[in-house]
């Protein structure tokens, strides 16, 4: 049977496909190092498939290329408009969906990041529950449950907020009605981490660095880094959203809206972190970050996510240097292509 991602191009999308191909098809691994495990030593005699979503054929192959070595177990479809598409050959032979195309701050004019987020999210829905699909993953927002923001207006990180709020209304006023359908929301704040193997930006992309341009910040001399502390590895929840296809049913656990976040750490700490353990970036340290004011214990309880979807957190130290020293390789590929971050 396949598994359906939607939004198979994002930073948590092709984490999320590694994950399931070394979980499902063999025996199962534990480490958080699972996205770099080589295939070559797990067995492909049993496990699923995994059909990604993405909105364009120069996506659909640049992901085909990158995960080559998955074979026919990743099968790449494409889908121009999620709010209006007919999905019924992306859903055809499918047994759950992970849906992980919510829209990201800044990205997206306002009308268009509530259409996306409402109207595509229950377009996937309701045709994945036509198609008898009942086990359905949405990877949605820690502002849902708390707001990360104290803006009184709405700039465009409050509307994103407020298109995640929407979709995940809609999504449970739908789950309400169709009591079969077995449904998981996960909560998280931004994602930090390493990115997936072959994962590659030639031309400099600023937005291609997705969140972790936060972290990218951190070693830049003049880079301004995040001011709240909220955040979590990537390879976190691409475990919570994979872990959620065998969860218990809400029947048993109750409602499955679900937050998770990282040990809240102080950029100050960070920056003293990675200019330790790589001394070659000292000079390259934010100022602001070395100023950073110190920040509480994290506010967000993990202990659902622990319990429902088995999983225990990565922490930050190691979260940071795996990301910075990703981050270095794209430099050396922005250096061969004569390219700078833009």
């Amino acid at each position: 049977m396949f598994k359906v991602l939607s939004g198979g191009e994002g930073f948590l999308s092709v984490t999320a496909i590694t994950f399931w191909i070394c979980i499902k098809i063999g025996s199962p691994i534990t480490s958080t190092e699972q996205p770099h495990v080589s295939l070559e030593d797990i067995a492909y005699s049993q496990g699923y498939h995994v059909r990604a979503v993405v909105r364009s054929t120069t996506k659909g192959n640049t992901l085909k290329s990158a995960f080559s070595s998955f074979g026919d177990r990743l099968e790449i479809v494409i889908v121009g408009n999620l709010i209006s598409d007919d999905l019924s050959y992306a859903l055809k032979g499918v047994e759950s969906v992970i849906h992980a195309a919510a829209p990201l701050p800044g990205q997206n004019n306002p009308a268009e990041a509530l259409d996306v987020a409402v109207k595509g999210s229950l377009n996937i829905l309701r045709q994945a529950y036509s198609a008898d699909i009942k086990k359905f993953v949405y990877v949605s927002s820690i502002v849902t449950i708390n707001p990360l923001s104290s803006d009184s207006d709405y700039k465009d990180t409050t509307w994103a907020n407020v298109s995640k709020e929407d979709a995940l209304s809609a999504i449970w006023e739908f789950a309400d009605i169709h009591l079969d359908l077995d449904v998981t929301v996960l909560n998280p704040p931004f994602f930090f981490g390493p990115y997936p193997p072959n994962y590659s930006n030639p031309d400099a992309s600023r937005s291609a660095l997705n969140t972790n341009g936060m972290i990218y910040a951190l070693i830049r001399p003049h880079g301004n880094i995040p001011i709240h502390p909220s955040w979590i590895d990537v390879r976190d929840v691409a475990q919570a959203a994979v872990n959620a296809l065998t969860a218990p049913p809400a029947s048993k656990v109750g409602r499955k809206r679900i937050p998770l976040s990282g040990e809240w750490f102080s950029f100050k700490d960070a920056a003293k972190y990675v200019a330790e353990v790589r001394p070659e970036l000292k000079n390259r340290i934010s100022e602001q970050a070395k100023k950073a004011p110190p920040v509480s214990e994290s506010q967000i309880d993990n202990s659902r996510a622990r319990e429902i979807l088995r999983i225990e957190l990565t922490p930050w130290k190691k979260t940071v240097i795996d990301a910075v020293d990703d981050l270095l390789e794209l430099e050396k590929e922005w250096k061969r292509n004569f390219a700078s971050l833009h």
